[in-house]
């Protein structure tokens, strides 16, 4: 077998992970820019890191699996009905998925490792340091709403994409 079972199995965990991050980040920004008329911040966040997932995904499985002739297999997704009282528990939430997903991506690179996997393991280890720029962008994020605090979030939406949006793009 070209790509062991265990690295098959990690692969498609990780890849159903990526459709749940895009639906749970998907109802974050809806939030954002609903409740909280936070236009300019969930726009980014939507375009520049929600949609990352789906491509991510994508990236999965076509270099990983399909590559190999192996088909992929979707999971279910949970439901996104989550509620945010705040954008302080908003960006601290988005920072802690981002987080969270990161270690995962990090276990599935040891997994393929581990597995002697290392064709995968290689392009897995690419696609990680691309995410590590969305990992970068939620910590600034969170650093910056910790220095404007509830009070001037309208100040934090006007500023975000000149002063401290490090993805590019919108």
């Amino acid at each position: 077998m070209i790509v062991s079972k265990s690295t098959q199995d990690a692969l498609m965990e990780m890849i159903k992970m990526c459709f749940i991050e895009n639906r749970k980040l998907d109802r974050l920004v809806s939030v954002l820019g609903v409740k909280f008329a936070m236009n300019n911040s969930s726009n980014l966040i939507h375009h520049g890191i929600a949609h990352y997932f789906p491509a991510l995904s994508d990236k999965i499985g076509e270099l990983c699996l399909e590559r190999y002739n192996i088909p992929v297999e979707y999971g279910d997704t949970p439901s996104g009905r989550e509620n945010y009282s705040s954008v302080t528990e908003i960006i601290s939430t988005l920072e802690n998925r981002i987080i969270d997903f990161q270690t995962a991506f990090m276990g599935l690179c040891k997994v393929a490792f581990d597995n002697n996997d290392i064709h995968v393991f290689t392009d897995l280890q690419t696609l990680l340091v691309g995410y590590n720029r969305i990992v970068e962008q939620c910590i600034l994020l969170q650093d910056k709403i910790g220095i404007y605090g509830e009070a001037k979030i309208s100040s934090f939406d006007s500023h975000i994409k000149e002063h401290f949006w490090i993805l590019g793009g919108d």
